[in-house]
């Protein structure tokens, strides 16, 4: 399934798409189990909702919005339109990155660290050098033609 917002087509890399799965049945088991008023304050459903707002609605309005830009730390990377949603709900520390093109109005989301590699500069587990790491292994495509390339192959195209 092909997600459009805005006019925009999104789409989960596979390397987003499966960390995502997990958090959303997590999600799926916590409503279930616990009580509404302990559902919306538990911390594994926070992220999830916060994920679907960056995707939903903060990346399709302008994915090459300025506060949307890579810092220094991956500046090398700024010319593939490869960008990261921090903050906008998201828990601190936690980087969404993703690669677009304009001109096939197409977003792909790419990566998301977890508790285990929350931001910290210099720390082996910070999401920044996870990111460059999977670019640089090929987990991660280097621009969007690869990313793209590496979502059909996911479904079999």
């Amino acid at each position: 399934m092909v997600l459009e917002v805005n006019g925009w087509k999104l789409l989960y890399h596979p390397v987003f798409g499966d960390h995502y799965a997990e958090l959303r049945a997590r999600a799926r088991e916590l409503k279930a189990s616990l009580p509404p008023a302990d559902f919306a304050k538990h911390p594994d459903v926070k992220p999830v909702a916060a994920i679907r707002r960056a995707i939903l609605e903060v990346i399709p309005q302008d994915p090459n919005r300025p506060d949307l830009w890579l810092s220094a730390d991956l500046a090398a990377f700024r010319r593939v339109t490869f960008r990261r949603v921090k903050g906008y709900g998201l828990p601190d520390r936690y980087r969404l990155y993703y690669v677009f093109s304009s001109k096939a109005r197409t977003v792909i989301i790419l990566y998301l660290n977890d508790s285990a590699s929350l931001r910290k500069d210099d720390a082996k587990t910070d999401p920044y050098k996870i990111f460059a790491q999977l670019v640089r292994s090929g987990s991660i495509g280097k621009d969007f033609a690869e990313n793209l390339a590496q979502w059909n192959k996911a479904r079999g195209e």
